[in-house]
């Protein structure tokens, strides 16, 4: 399923909102998780490399 950036941040948003609501150490524990897939899908997307084909370095 593909997420925009937008509905992350806003899912994201909904996540920390229940854990700071919530008293249930099980649902705690369960919208940390998904927080962490969350950034680890953020960080897969850094891979640290960056190709500007628009540089014109033949002038």
């Amino acid at each position: 399923m593909n997420i925009s950036k937008d509905d992350q941040a806003i899912l994201e948003q909904a996540l920390h909102a229940a854990l700071s609501n919530s008293t249930d150490y099980n649902e705690i524990d369960m919208y940390e998780k998904l927080l962490k897939k969350f950034s680890a899908v953020e960080n897969k997307n850094l891979d640290g490399f960056r190709y500007d084909y628009g540089d014109s370095s033949s002038t």
